[in-house]
């Protein structure tokens, strides 16, 4: 099969995830960006044991990486990209990127 291929990753190298319908957007720390035929759900699951928070539909976090947060509803990332907050997710990722900067992660 053309253009398949196996690709590991290790959680700590990546950045955050982007969902495009049924695609996710894979953004890693030295790596371009990765396109995988999986929805962000799945991703979700398999990586919240490693510190990943989903923001919003379409985007979930390392909060690793996290630069800054914006009262108005978006993180900045290390890599100077953007995840949108949603307003019903508002208040449990401020508590957890609070609670993962006091933790020293």
């Amino acid at each position: 099969m053309q253009g398949r291929k196996i690709f590991q990753a290790i959680p700590e190298e990546i950045i955050r995830l982007e969902a495009r319908s049924n695609y996710t957007y894979v953004y890693f720390i030295n790596h371009p960006p990765v396109l995988m035929a999986n929805v962000l759900r799945w991703y979700e699951e398999i990586l919240r044991p490693f510190g990943f928070l989903r923001t919003h539909r379409s985007h979930l976090i390392n909060l690793r990486y996290v630069r800054q947060v914006d009262q108005n509803g978006s993180v900045a990332m290390s890599d100077d990209s953007c995840a949108e907050i949603s307003r019903r997710r508002k208040r449990e990722v401020f508590k957890s990127i609070l609670r993962g900067k006091n933790s020293g992660i």
